[in-house]
């Protein structure tokens, strides 16, 4: 496994690290997969293939940042927009398919728990700043790598987009630590290695060389030239102890 590229700057400066969710921390959906389950819902509900496709896509800020409190939420509003009324038990049936990829999906991926855990050890307050849907929050507070992180900024919580400062200042608020002296870990979706950069953090793109990342769901991709690592846990060979 090949490890880290010399960091920039002497690493005791670093007083905290933030992490994304999706391709970081928990494995990417599979764009197929991932489009697979959306084309499912439709289909549920008795909706045009390409309309249910072109309305999901629309409405995904608005899934992003507060504008429904539920994915049902969510879809009854596609269904009105639609001119459709499914009724309870097809909305029902129409949601499963999402929670089943979920299941499955949703679970730390190789290295997360044993990073995040020596981060603590270490000294390291860390933080979570996730672009996600409603139904994350809930999902994450059921993993095993909920109680190793001090701070968590999701944004269908808070209404904040990456790669926008504020959800990142969000986050270097909650932990008390100024951006400059934060590492960031990301795969690089929605600008958002970016965004950290234009703050003074430290990014790291994470790619991992056993995945076809073309594949991946990775929305609005970062064209990052930076530094770049290959699995988690190659962060703990620049942040020693405090």
């Amino acid at each position: 496994m090949a490890g880290p590229p010399p960091v920039n700057r002497d690493a005791r400066t670093i007083e905290a690290v933030l992490f994304d969710l999706y391709g970081t921390l928990v494995p990417e959906y599979a764009r197929a997969d991932f489009y697979a389950t959306v084309d499912a819902m439709g289909a549920a509900i008795g909706a045009d293939a390409d309309a249910f496709r072109a309305a999901w896509d629309a409405t995904a800020s608005a899934r992003q940042t507060g504008g429904f409190a539920t994915i049902e939420g969510n879809l009854r509003s596609i269904c009105v927009d639609l001119g459709l009324d499914p009724g309870d038990l097809a909305i029902q049936r129409a949601l499963e398919p999402r929670a089943e990829m979920y299941r499955r999906r949703f679970h730390p991926r190789d290295g997360a728990v044993e990073t995040l855990t020596a981060l603590r050890l270490r000294g390291y307050p860390i933080a979570l700043v996730s672009m996600c849907a409603p139904d994350t929050p809930s999902l994450w507070a059921g993993t095993d790598l909920a109680p190793l992180v001090d701070a968590t900024v999701f944004s269908s919580e808070t209404g904040l987009r990456k790669p926008e400062p504020a959800i990142y200042l969000e986050a270097t608020s909650r932990l008390g630590v100024a951006p400059e002296a934060c590492v960031y870990v990301g795969d690089g979706a929605y600008g958002e290695l970016t965004g950290a950069a234009a703050l003074g953090m430290e990014p790291y793109l994470l790619v991992d060389p056993t995945l076809d990342h073309a594949s991946l769901l990775t929305p609005e991709r970062d064209a990052w030239q930076g530094a770049t690592i290959s699995h988690l846990t190659d962060v703990l060979a620049f942040l020693p102890a405090r």
